[in-house]
């Protein structure tokens, strides 16, 4: 495999996990002063194409006008790519950080995760330190008048039990009063901040990309009827304030999306998880299980940039208590 050649040249740790042929995963370690560990999560397999609605392969890179077209382009080769250079420059630095640093790329993400992350949480004891995981399922921009807010995913609407799923598939009516003790709710807890309610209330203003009003309230209460408080403050300050610095038009918002990954995994088994994968503001994200899906060389090196600085900042920082 490709990455385990990449990881074996530069000396770091790591081991492939095979539960059936054709469906390999791979995980790689950089180890710290302490347990305490930061997971690095991405996919490697990719949603099913028709190559006939394609301009290009979708099967291989495409390289044109400053952009990479190819099926997993954003979901999610590009996230594979910047967390393996990120492992990379970790592995150069001469001091350990002071929390384990943990790469985990699996396959089968796209069909429910059964060979791919549900397996290894299920037979590995990678979870044993795991304080906080890091993957995809946000960071596409959002204008909103004359900002643009980059969304951090905090929870996915997904249905653990029976009696969830039952609250899922029931009728309800949202009253405006309903709605805002849900923005509370989802504000105490740390799933949203004010930013979030703020883009709510201003929703009507957005640009092009849209998110809909239903989106930060519609069966949301499944997540926060389980009253998981998740501190989360001090890692949306610091990721605010590097986006403020590289533009003050930039803020961040964090939501709960309908649809789910395997961030779920993690989540069921109450780790904290955020979904960020950071873009350009020029890159259309409608490709994702679409057509033509493409990156932008400029999200890459946006992505590279911020993500590098928001793991060399966790890397020494006290993690959240599960």
């Amino acid at each position: 495999m490709y990455i385990k050649k990449v990881f074996d040249s530069l000396g770091i740790e790591n081991e492939i996990y095979e539960p059936v042929s054709g469906k390999g995963n791979i995980i790689a370690t950089i180890k710290g002063q302490n347990k305490d560990s930061l997971l690095l999560h991405c996919h490697i397999d990719t949603a099913n194409y028709n190559s006939e609605n394609w301009f290009f392969p979708p099967n291989k890179a495409t390289v044109i006008n400053d952009c990479i077209v190819g099926r997993g382009s954003l979901d999610c080769k590009g996230l594979v790519s910047i967390w393996m250079e990120i492992m990379k420059d970790l592995s150069l630095k001469i001091q350990k950080p002071k929390n384990t640093i943990i790469f985990m790329c699996s396959c089968d993400e796209e069909q429910e995760g059964r060979y791919g992350t549900e397996w290894i949480l299920n037979n590995t004891n990678i979870l044993d330190n795991v304080r906080l995981v890091l993957g995809e399922g946000g960071g596409y921009p959002i204008k909103l008048k004359s900002d643009y807010y980059f969304t951090i995913q905090t929870e996915e609407i997904y249905a653990y039990t029976v009696d969830e799923l039952k609250i899922l598939n029931t009728d309800k009516n949202y009253s405006l009063d309903v709605i805002s003790k849900i923005l509370n709710s989802a504000t105490t807890l740390g799933y949203y901040n004010q930013n979030t309610v703020y883009f709510y209330n201003n929703i009507e203003s957005q640009g092009k990309r849209k998110i809909s009003k239903q989106c930060f309230y519609e069966n949301i209460e499944l997540v926060l009827n389980r009253n998981i408080n998740r501190n989360y403050e001090y890692i949306f300050s610091f990721i605010e304030s590097e986006l403020k610095s590289i533009s003050p038009s930039y803020k961040l918002l964090p939501i709960i999306t309908p649809g789910y990954s395997d961030n779920r995994f993690f989540r069921f088994r109450k780790i904290p998880t955020l979904g960020f994968f950071p873009l350009d503001t020029r890159n259309n994200i409608s490709g994702i299980h679409g057509s033509n899906e493409y990156i932008s060389f400029k999200s890459l090196e946006f992505s590279y940039d911020l993500l590098s600085k928001i793991i060399n900042f966790l890397s020494n920082s006290n993690l959240p208590t599960i």
